[in-house]
């Protein structure tokens, strides 16, 4: 009878939010950016509101206990760096939208 040995895995280091793709679509499948709508959760210009409230909830997930880590993952993780395209989210821009009162 053969020993086994422990299995060799590689390191994989792309991306902390590996799930960040199945919650958008769910995301998209109940139209979340509609009930954010709906509830008065919105902004004039810039980045669009369904974006950073998508950002917070992956960095929710993610164990960030700050705005400024969920700004920072999203501009170093390369998966959410394809996700959001070309759009920089500062720490700023979170923090503006989260303390803004909504009706």
């Amino acid at each position: 009878m053969k020993t086994l040995q422990t299995p060799k895995y590689r390191d994989l280091q792309l991306s902390e939010c590996a799930g960040a793709p199945i919650l958008r679509t769910l995301w998209e499948r109940f139209d979340m950016s509609l009930l954010l709508t709906q509830s008065g959760m919105m902004k004039r210009s810039g980045t669009p509101s369904w974006l950073l409230c998508f950002l917070y909830v992956v960095g929710l997930i993610s164990n960030c206990s700050s705005v400024v880590q969920m700004a920072d993952m999203a501009q170093k993780d390369s998966l959410l760096k394809h996700m959001f395209k070309s759009r920089k989210l500062a720490q700023y821009t979170m923090s503006r939208f989260f303390t803004t009162s909504f009706a």
